[in-house]
């Protein structure tokens, strides 16, 4: 199979599609356990692609997205938040941090864990005795585990004062965008004790530079935490980007109805100082007009963007990218109709590509969302999932982006954007199936890569520009 397919740039003109293309969502400082960010800069700053937007996830890495900038700011766009996976980290507790370290570490913990998640407007309440003795059972066994673990659970941080560290830094940084955050219920939490330190056993050597090695645990649970915890902390974040005017990058996995449902309190509380549009009221006219053909599901063909966006005032609202968008084309084109300025989708191979053995793996980042279907989609002599297929075939053009959500080597990027931009180029040629995809007018291989490289470079250059 060529080079080309192996997703390795060895032509100029390879190279020159890649240099216009963004990663839009990955975690270099996740590489190397995150303790080298020199060794992590010096790779991106060997990537062909154009720059790398470094997500931040846990309280922790928000010093190492800051640190990996410093040391790469031509290349390195940074972005600042907490990934749901982290939100245990956070308490909503109002007497948190009373000084009675256990006691708040037990009610915070008693409060946000759950066995299963249930709709949040049946939160507290049951139907039926027995469904009350359930969840009564259920959070018994939940607080027996937090008593045996209590020892080992972190504290958490209070809401407020997170949430003033983070605008210090999207300050600190004008040119930092919002993420990784969003909403999550596939996820169960676990607990990262602090790393054990063991002898090194057998060695008489002097000063050989090994004196010991470290064990890192994990104590998984069959625990979740609540969505409503976590939508909690994800509105308070994105009020702070769209005060500050900041894109965001959001994650969502299994939560399409939550998201849903929170984009419309935004809008109703924000409204154009969210959507970019002059009034709701565009929205409701606009549904009316738009449907599968405008959201891009049998849509013919779209222009290339010239970069402005339609129907808006001078605010501009708040970009927004769905990363490694596991969803169905009805979700995304919900999405687009409730921000139909606003909304980007950001794909990745990861997500796409199903069982091939050539692919490196990601094991540095391993809780990357995988494919969920049943069914499978043949292009090109490789396997992809037939959702991540509709969903770009369903994408406008000038909403798409592409991205890696790497966490390992950096040096691997380049492969896995040009894995990506390889699929969205089949799935968006005019001679694929219901593609909406770029003129079919003087079609060669080549200038369709170019004009869907520089298309997808205009795409991020409109996403970016609020920062």
């Amino acid at each position: 199979m060529s080079d080309q397919h192996e997703g390795r740039p060895t032509t100029t003109q390879n190279q020159d599609t890649l240099s216009r293309l963004t990663d839009a969502h990955c975690h270099p400082n996740d590489a190397f356990q995150g303790n080298d960010m020199a060794r992590a800069a010096s790779q991106v700053g060997q990537l062909t692609i154009g720059k790398v937007c470094v997500m931040s996830s846990s309280l922790e890495s928000q010093a190492k997205t800051e640190e990996l900038f410093r040391l790469q700011p031509q290349k390195v766009v940074p972005a600042f938040g907490l990934h749901p996976w982290f939100t245990s980290s956070i308490t909503l507790l109002d007497g948190a941090e009373s000084g009675d370290q256990e006691f708040d570490k037990r009610a915070h913990y008693r409060e946000i864990l759950v066995k299963k998640h249930y709709p949040t407007s049946s939160i507290g309440r049951s139907d039926t005795q027995q469904e009350d003795e359930r969840r009564r059972k259920d959070r018994m066994e939940i607080w027996e585990w937090i008593d045996c673990h209590l020892h080992l659970l972190p504290k958490p941080i209070r809401l407020e004062n997170f949430l003033v560290g983070l605008r210090q830094r999207l300050m600190r940084f004008p040119t930092s965008m919002m993420g990784e955050i969003g909403l999550d219920k596939a996820f169960t939490f676990h607990i990262k004790p602090s790393p054990v330190i063991h002898p090194t056993r057998g060695s008489n050597e002097k000063d050989d530079g090994d004196q010991a090695v470290t064990e890192d645990r994990v104590i998984k649970s069959k625990y979740k935490v609540s969505i409503g915890h976590q939508l909690q902390i994800l509105q308070k974040q994105i009020e702070l980007a769209i005060e500050l005017r900041r894109p965001i990058s959001l994650h969502c996995v299994q939560a399409p109805t939550e998201l849903l449902g929170l984009i419309d309190e935004l809008i109703g509380r924000w409204g154009v100082r969210f959507t970019g549009l002059l009034s709701n009221h565009r929205i409701t006219a606009k549904k009316s007009k738009t449907g599968p053909a405008q959201m891009g599901s049998e849509n013919p063909t779209l222009q290339a963007d010239s970069g402005g966006d339609k129907d808006t005032t001078q605010e501009h609202g708040i970009k927004l990218c769905w990363h490694s968008p596991n969803i169905s084309v009805e979700v995304l084109q919900q999405t687009l109709r409730k921000l139909p300025q606003t909304a980007y989708f950001s794909y990745s191979s990861e997500l796409a590509m199903l069982s091939d053995s050539r692919a490196p793996s990601n094991k540095a980042h391993p809780g990357l969302a995988q494919p969920q279907c049943d069914e499978t989609a043949v292009l090109d002599n490789k396997r992809y999932s037939t959702r991540a297929v509709q969903a770009i075939r369903a994408t406008p053009l000038d909403r798409l982006l592409l991205e890696s959500d790497h966490g390992a080597d950096p040096v691997l990027i380049d492969n896995k954007l040009q894995q990506i931009f390889h699929l969205v180029r089949l799935v968006k040629s005019p001679q694929s199936s219901g593609s909406s995809g770029l003129p079919s007018d003087d079609y060669s291989l080549d200038s369709h890569s170019d004009r869907l490289a520089r298309q997808i470079e205009a795409n991020w250059n409109r996403f970016y520009a609020g920062a």
